[in-house]
């Protein structure tokens, strides 16, 4: 579908160009580099393997450019998701008319980036407010706004509130509310899910480990096979990165599959909310 069939433009919104995340493990990466490259160096690892150290923050890099978003657009009879440059180049859907929308409502999202954070752990879950879309077709898009600071948590972003008045406006005259299909939840259930929702994902200090841990792992077991006499060729660079990366792909693992329960509650609660925010008798 174009642009054009959507009606006049009324607003946009751009968001950050890379997520936290991203960001994150291409620091991570450029210091296990520039730590890697004189240890290469100092051992004899012939220079064809070098691109080895090279190629993590350039593969990151490549990550966020292809993974860079395209502005969030509201028309009159319909809006355009946002999506990063490599669905853009094989041409996915992104514009929709307001009448393929099921359920639109407010909802709490983990911020991405905060599961390698310290100050998650710190403070708990840290939680952002952005807009959750459930369409016809089966598919889920949650819009995300760039995250407040200082308060990291729970922040509500300018962009969001324009974009929430005039969705509302839009859906106002259309006679129809934005949630249209849920699941009315007992009290209770809705109480258990929020507890569930409000705990950490993992302790403070398994964060801040698995987090640094590639830093000291990576040239240290590079010095100890060295040290041992060792060839340094693939196979034992492969074990290097293995074993040296592997603290924060476990990390990374157990706090997806935590997130991932989460993030259900989470949106179960926001769409309940808003069923009854626009139906007082429910």
């Amino acid at each position: 579908m174009a642009t054009r069939d959507l009606g006049a433009p009324r607003l946009e919104y751009r968001s950050l160009p890379a997520s936290p995340l991203l960001l994150a493990l291409l620091f991570l990466t450029i210091i296990v580099t520039a730590i890697g490259i004189p240890a290469a160096a100092l051992s004899g690892l012939p220079l064809e393997l070098w691109w080895l150290w090279i190629a993590p923050p350039l593969a990151v890099a490549g990550a966020i450019v292809l993974g860079r978003l395209s502005p969030l657009r509201i028309y009159e009879e319909g809006l355009e998701i946002p999506l990063p440059l490599w669905r853009r180049l094989g041409r996915s859907r992104r514009a929709y008319r307001y009448e393929e929308v099921v359920n639109l409502y407010p909802r709490l999202y983990y911020v991405s980036g905060a599961v390698l954070s310290p100050f998650a752990a710190s403070v708990g879950t840290v939680e952002h407010l952005g807009l959750a879309l459930e369409l016809q077709n089966g598919q889920a898009v949650t819009l995300k706004f760039t995250p407040g600071i200082p308060e990291f948590a729970r922040g509500e972003d300018k962009g969001y509130a324009l974009v929430v008045e005039e969705l509302r406006e839009i859906f106002q005259k259309a006679g129809r509310p934005w949630v249209t299909e849920v699941r009315p939840y007992e009290v209770e259930e809705i109480d258990a899910m929020k507890r569930v929702a409000a705990r950490t994902l993992l302790p403070f200090w398994v964060i801040v480990v698995a987090f640094f841990a590639p830093v000291v792992l990576l040239p240290g077991l590079f010095f100890l096979l060295t040290a041992l006499g060792s060839p340094i060729e693939v196979p034992q660079l492969a074990l290097i990165l293995i074993v040296g990366l592997s603290p924060p792909v476990a990390m990374l693992a157990t706090s997806w599959r935590r997130s991932r329960r989460r993030h259900f509650y989470l949106k179960e609660i926001s769409k309940y909310n808003e069923w009854k925010r626009a139906s007082p008798q429910a």
